[in-house]
């Protein structure tokens, strides 16, 4: 084993653990069936890395990949806002490298949980924002490709066949889809808009949490850029205690808070911490929705159990991107120059495209205060009377050059109709000069 890959084993602490005892259990459990498990391939690696050991267990080379393959990617990654400039970009790295045969740690498999560094930053970044939260880059975090795979691992990890998951609705497509693929039952609590503010009945999270294994938790919400007060948060967490239902939040908008003080995480709550999972990604915060980095914090038997879906779901995260991501979240002053900065970005983008929609006859309903989307409903919009929400979708696609999302798309059953069929999702995500373009389309739209 060369002194890179030594340094890299005694940097993430293996000594002290003591692996060799997990692969007997390995082995052994394999007599009978039962949950899933982590890789005994993947296992080994960890443990040549402890003993000192010429790692042939594994299947990865220490030998660098084609230098135009790599630098066609770090081409992408500087020059990203065409395939032609990445490939100039790409052609002006390939000068740089070094001729010849060259090793090669970073861009191997990482371990299947995470590189040691960015579990290290992710440790680091919670201890700044979230002190209270169990964030241990050994014990506690996973790191997942994005928070999709990261709600994946979670549900599969924690729930079997036939459980019910809660959710509210309007929600994030992902959440039933998933549920239907690990057989698992739905549950929406509803969401309805009021003058100030979206809100739920405490009566219907109560019964829908009678018997739920999980609470999926988005705040800020997508796609009502609802935050949930403090008083809808100490109602969670009750009714969760009285259930024993353990809560799935899903954190990505954490900096897109536009109103009432910065994004607070149920898992900081003592009356939540023990039955709280985070599920986050570098995907919004830092405008990298391709990376596919994300990671869950949990308890430490929880955090067991989601590795070992996770390590068979994907093996594990790219490396050379972890060490980006890591770079990132390891730093304070990023707090300053990039996380800081975000909320005010986006809030000008949501006012610029509310303008437009209202100008259009769009009903805005209350103004989001987090998250990056507007749910209006489009009955006021002539060109779109009469029409269900996907044909209302498709004709402001089609004919007036703006896309957004069926609002149908975010309900259940009965809800699609109830409640659904009035709304519309557009995405405030997109450059100020590309919100300007969708404006000037919406100005079309015959009053």
């Amino acid at each position: 084993m060369d002194a890179r890959s030594a340094a890299f084993g005694f940097a993430c602490g293996l000594a002290a653990y003591p692996l060799y005892q997990r692969v007997k259990q390995l082995r052994t459990d394999d007599a009978a069936p039962g949950p899933v498990k982590e890789s005994t391939i993947r296992l080994m690696t960890r443990i040549a890395m402890q003993s000192g050991a010429v790692n042939l267990s594994q299947g990865f080379p220490n030998e660098a990949p084609p230098t135009a393959m790599v630098c066609a990617a770090a081409g992408a990654l500087l020059a990203g806002d065409s395939e032609a400039a990445a490939a100039a970009m790409a052609k002006r790295l390939e000068a740089l490298v070094p001729a010849g045969k060259r090793k090669d740690a970073l861009n191997q498999y990482s371990f299947p949980y995470g590189a040691p560094a960015l579990r290290r930053a992710i440790e680091a970044y919670y201890k700044r924002w979230y002190p209270t939260v169990a964030a241990d880059a050994d014990a506690n975090v996973t790191v997942v490709m994005g928070a999709t795979e990261g709600f994946a691992a979670t549900i599969r990890a924690l729930t079997e066949p036939g459980d019910v998951v809660a959710f509210f609705e309007p929600f994030h497509e992902l959440y039933p889809s998933q549920l239907a693929i690990f057989g698992l039952t739905p549950r929406a609590v509803t969401l309805t808009a009021g003058k100030d503010a979206w809100g739920f009945d405490e009566s219907q999270l109560d019964a829908s949490l009678a018997g739920a294994k999980l609470l999926l938790f988005n705040d800020p919400h997508n796609p009502t850029g609802h935050r949930f007060s403090d008083a809808e948060r100490d109602a969670i967490a009750r009714l969760c205690a009285k259930h024993d239902v353990v809560v799935v939040t899903d954190e990505i908008y954490e900096h897109m808070c536009f109103r009432g003080g910065p994004h607070a995480t149920l898992a900081a709550r003592p009356d939540c911490a023990g039955r709280a999972v985070v599920v986050n990604s570098i995907s919004k915060t830092a405008k990298a929705t391709g990376w596919r980095i994300g990671w869950v914090v949990a308890s430490a038997a929880r955090t067991a159990k989601i590795r070992a879906v996770h390590d068979q779901l994907v093996a594990c995260c790219p490396t050379p991107l972890q060490h980006g991501v890591a770079a990132l979240l390891d730093h304070p002053e990023t707090d300053e120059t990039v996380l800081a900065a975000i909320a005010g970005e986006y809030e000008a983008k949501r006012d610029a495209l509310a303008a437009a929609l209202a100008r259009a006859g769009f009903g805005l309903g209350p103004t989001p205060a987090g998250s990056y989307y507007l749910f209006v409903t489009f009955g006021g919009v002539a060109a779109l009377a009469g029409l269900s929400p996907t044909d209302a979708a498709l004709k402001m696609t089609r004919d007036f050059k703006v896309a957004c999302v069926p609002g149908d798309n975010f309900y259940l059953g009965a809800s699609k109709a109830t409640h659904g069929a009035k709304y519309l999702r557009f995405a405030f995500v997109r450059s100020l000069d590309v919100i300007a373009d969708a404006a000037a389309n919406l100005a079309k739209l015959p009053s």
